[in-house]
């Protein structure tokens, strides 16, 4: 078999009902450029590891399955297919979507004739239990983005966002430092954390206009679809952290396109709260959250030395990172 050029990086973890769409939707890509299935299954009760075992019978040239004995998480996962991976390029699918039949083919051919560090496209929203409904993602464009560009586009959070799903990277760009990992395996928004270190270590970013990728928002047991209380704490971390991460790196150029998008952050820890408060968070909790958000957006003064945040911050900050390159 021909090393591929394109790595694609699956986490499972209780995907039976969703597995073999995805999955079909892997093998049945218009394209003759060399690609591998790294799959990399948390433990689970369901029959999701049986199901990859199925497809690896008759893929076996191009299908890795990782098994790892104890929970990892979805973020760890994704680490560990990304160690293991041999393409000069990664892309990453959940287990409950699907790729455009010219995901591949198109993806590729814009990171290679742009000789870029990434590609993001646009993709179809999927609503509707018992008649699926498609809706084109409205906020799409094409574009070649320098660095400020790049940065300036991922902080507007409109036609770049921060999911790792929907893009191309170089692979490489996963082992430089500094970099960014979530302390905690429950943590949300840790593709938001991770892509923040990635585009700053980005030279060129292509947008493509294409939808190819179908994101499934009509699937109740998906993590986004999980009722929690303490989102807003979650998202307040990984804000606080992007602006760690350019203060620590002197990233002045990052740092400037975080705080001209601020208000983009704000509006989305309104949502937050909101989200919360549905939930049943306290009115106490809501004050509490609502208080650092304060601190944390406050340009004059620094980001708190010591206490919890920073303890955590200082956590989900990596200078050194030893993996396997080849």
């Amino acid at each position: 078999m021909l090393k591929p050029e394109i790595s694609l990086i699956l986490p499972v973890y209780q995907n039976e009902t969703t597995l073999r769409r995805a999955l079909d939707s892997v093998f049945s890509q218009k394209t003759a450029i060399p690609y591998e299935l790294v799959a990399a299954i948390d433990p689970c009760k369901d029959k999701s590891l049986d199901i990859l075992k199925e497809y690896q019978a008759k893929h076996p040239e191009n299908f890795v399955i990782l098994a790892p004995e104890t929970r990892l998480g979805n973020a760890k996962c994704r680490q560990l297919a990304v160690e293991k991976a041999r393409g000069e390029y990664v892309a990453f699918l959940d287990a409950d979507d699907k790729l455009h039949p010219d995901f591949f083919e198109k993806m590729y051919a814009a990171i290679t004739k742009n000789k870029a560090d990434l590609v993001s496209c646009a993709f179809y929203v999927v609503k509707g239990q018992k008649k699926e409904r498609h809706f084109v993602y409205p906020f799409r464009r094409s574009a070649v983005l320098n660095r400020k560009g790049g940065l300036n586009a991922y902080f507007s959070d409109a036609a770049l966002r921060g999911f790792m799903w929907a893009k191309l990277y170089r692979r490489s760009l996963f082992f430089e430092t500094p970099t960014i990992a979530l302390p905690h395996l429950s943590d949300m928004f840790e593709d938001q954390s991770l892509n923040t270190a990635l585009l700053a270590h980005c030279h060129k970013v292509v947008l493509l206009r294409s939808p190819l990728t179908y994101y499934y928002k009509n699937i109740p047991t998906s993590l986004s679809s999980v009722k929690r209380q303490d989102r807003a704490m979650c998202h307040l971390r990984v804000f606080a952290l992007q602006r760690y991460y350019f203060e620590q790196t002197q990233d002045q150029e990052g740092l400037k396109a975080w705080k001209k998008h601020i208000s983009r952050a704000d509006e989305s820890f309104r949502y937050d709260c909101h989200v919360d408060k549905r939930n049943g968070a306290s009115q106490v909790s809501l004050k509490e959250v609502k208080a650092l958000w304060h601190v944390i957006t406050d340009l004059k003064k620094p980001l708190p030395a010591e206490g919890a945040l920073a303890d955590w911050l200082k956590a989900a900050y990596v200078t050194d990172v030893s993996r396997d390159r080849d």
